[in-house]
């Protein structure tokens, strides 16, 4: 039996690009706001996303004021850590609608090493109070990293 010289190298291409190397990165972003203490409407499954996030944000909250108080700008970030063993850093930088152009940050650490090469899921919560303030995330931008240096970010298409 003859192989084609064209299906050796379409075999040579796929098994290439089906092996990727994990790298410490960003996976993605999730911007979800929660603009009403109502639920949004089963009326169609476009809403289904939105539902469950204001059911998520909402748990537990039993008045209207504690209700009120969620009610916020939430951002999910997804990220891969391939190198465990380095310390990891990753920041938030953010403007609000009370703040102008004044860049803010918030930033969450893992000085010490991990178990094993995972994906981790981190959490950035603006309600209450501070939201109350400083008004609704206008901007944002997210930065890893990985043993001080910067190894990935996202942003919003608003950032400059």
């Amino acid at each position: 039996m003859r192989f084609s010289p064209f299906l050796v190298a379409l075999s040579a291409v796929l098994t290439v690009s089906c092996t990727q190397v994990q790298t410490t990165c960003i996976t993605d972003v999730a911007d979800l706001p929660l603009k009403k203490t109502d639920l949004p409407d089963m009326g169609s499954w476009e809403n289904a996303p939105l539902r469950a996030n204001a059911q998520y944000v909402l748990f537990g909250a039993n008045s209207n004021r504690e209700r009120r108080n969620r009610l916020g700008d939430y951002y999910f970030v997804d990220w891969y850590d391939a190198e465990p063993q380095k310390p990891v850093r990753l920041v938030m930088r953010y403007t609000q609608a009370a703040t102008g152009t004044k860049e803010l940050t918030r930033t969450v650490e893992y000085k010490e090493p991990r178990a094993e090469a995972a994906s981790h899921k981190e959490k950035f919560f603006f309600s209450g109070p501070e939201r109350a303030r400083q008004g609704d995330v206008m901007t944002w931008r997210m930065e890893l990293y990985c043993g001080g240096k910067m190894v990935d970010s996202r942003q919003s298409y608003l950032w400059e």
